[in-house]
């Protein structure tokens, strides 16, 4: 009888070595991690789970059948010496090769008929026995997710609100390169690809924050690439849509929110939209967000203008930089001062005028800096009811409108910045197109931007019909006093 030879390394500092690493890995198997997908919250996780479950026990004792052998044949016939001599080769046994032929088929076939079946019930889309189908477009972004809710004339970003109990429809999208849509408590993950539409579909069957995150490596800041889902009772839901077309309390213009505004309209609202509550808005952004990736597109190294998240209400959100930090005045303000401090790579502070600094921070002063951060958190559903217009206490002031919706993209000297200098608007206007007065001209180009485009400048400019007749009256008359 042949004594087993002593393993060539010490065994308890390796069995002390491996026990934290085991200790760590089924740690990360607990079903209340935020990401794992053992403690399900839907339909669709829990039916992959119990698939994964299904398999994972077909798998154990094959494992244990395959790898025991293996480690049993290797020590019990293991070489001893040199004078040891090769055994009796075998070839051609037809039991044994029919047999691990046929019993891998089987077990093929035991995970492939659940797998497909799972697959094909995704694929079919929503049911819609189950209530209405909510629709929402999911589109990915470098690096940060945009939702819309086209049935509702919703726009948000980064935090998904969907009502619990309710199938929710999702036709998702990339806006550049490929990302992937995983909320892995609720549903199972679907890549976002240029150019092409991929479906999914989900439903919360209990009300909570889940945590979302992009699936595929997309660039830079891939692995902070993250949202929240909030599942809703029906009756928060239906509050929250409704609050999201009602328009915040105008500040008062010597207050800090009052100033954060202008600050904010003049340095970040030619990417950032805050506004999108008034009927009308949701189409606005949508070709907003189209005309300023039309601009990035046009010069990705040195275009002042891109698509980013809409801003509505964003004091409601709990989280900043697509769920990173927690939202609050100190983590705002460290995001506007330097964007990278917190999330590495962020086009905003690639592309915008107010970061061309020496060390790339944000050209404000602390103070400005607090009062953007004032208006943001004061972003909230206003005491008007849903699709109200602000009510700003007397006649429309057309340089109140030119700062609020304007001033970012144009200046009112000759400088250019994403569009050209107005000064002198009123008198080039009236020569520009025959048969058009300066006014008439203005208008046109305030209604309609694409009628008129001035050369070398991109097509970025949205309608701004949604503003109303009184606020483009008062915004032309202002155009036209520019010297």
């Amino acid at each position: 009888m042949h004594r087993v030879s002593k393993f060539s390394f010490p065994l308890r500092p390796a069995l002390l070595l491996l026990a934290p690493v085991a200790i760590a890995l089924l740690a990360a198997c607990t079903p209340e991690n935020n990401q794992s997908t053992f403690g399900t919250a839907g339909p669709v996780a829990e039916q992959q789970a119990s698939l994964f479950k299904f398999i994972f026990w077909i798998a154990v004792p094959i494992f244990i059948l395959v790898e025991g052998a293996i480690i049993y044949i290797s020590i019990r016939y293991r070489r001893r010496s040199d004078n040891d001599k090769l055994p009796h080769q075998t070839h051609g046994n037809h039991k044994l090769e029919i047999t691990w032929t046929i019993i891998p088929v089987f077990v093929l076939i035991a995970i492939t008929v659940p797998t497909l079946t799972g697959i094909w019930a995704q694929q079919n889309g929503a049911p819609d026995d189950q209530g209405e189908v909510l629709s929402v477009e999911a589109i990915g972004h470098q690096w940060w997710f945009e939702f819309r809710y086209p049935d509702h004339e919703v726009v948000t970003a980064n935090e998904l609100h969907i009502p619990v109990g309710r199938p929710v429809g999702f036709k998702l999208l990339s806006d550049d390169v490929i990302h992937s849509f995983w909320v892995p408590k609720i549903a199972g993950k679907v890549d976002m690809v240029p150019l092409n539409d991929n479906y999914l579909w989900m439903t919360g069957s209990e009300i909570g924050t889940f945590y979302g995150q992009c699936a595929e490596f997309c660039g830079i800041a891939h692995a902070h690439m993250r949202f929240r889902v909030i599942v809703d009772s029906e009756d928060d839901f239906q509050a929250w849509v409704d609050g999201m077309h009602t328009a915040a309390d105008a500040p008062s213009s010597d207050s800090p929110e009052g100033r954060g505004r202008n600050l904010f309209a003049g340095n970040c609202s030619s990417c950032h939209t805050s506004d999108s509550t008034a009927p009308g808005s949701y189409a606005r952004e949508i070709s907003s967000q189209q005309a300023r990736r039309n601009g990035w597109i046009s010069d990705i190294e040195n275009s002042s203008i891109i698509s980013a998240p809409n801003l509505t209400h964003f004091g409601n959100r709990t989280t900043i930089g697509a769920g990173l930090k927690e939202l609050n005045h100190d983590s705002l303000v460290a995001w506007i001062n330097d964007p990278s401090s917190i999330k590495i790579g962020t086009r905003m502070q690639k592309h915008a005028a107010v970061y061309d600094s020496p060390d790339g921070t944000v050209k404000l002063s602390p103070s400005e800096v607090s009062d953007i951060a004032t208006y943001l958190l004061s972003l909230k559903p206003g005491s008007g009811g849903a699709g109200a217009t602000v009510d700003t206490g007397g006649d429309v002031d057309g340089a109140e409108v030119f700062i609020t919706n304007c001033s970012s993209c144009h200046s009112t000297d000759s400088d250019k910045k994403v569009g050209p200098g107005l000064a002198g608007i009123g008198d080039r206007a009236g020569s520009r197109v025959t048969g058009l007065s300066a006014g008439e001209y203005l208008e046109q180009s305030l209604r309609d931007p694409g009628a008129f485009i001035v050369e070398d400048f991109p097509a970025v400019m949205p309608s701004w019909s949604g503003l109303g007749d009184e606020s483009i009256d008062a915004l032309v008359t202002y155009l036209k006093t520019l010297k």
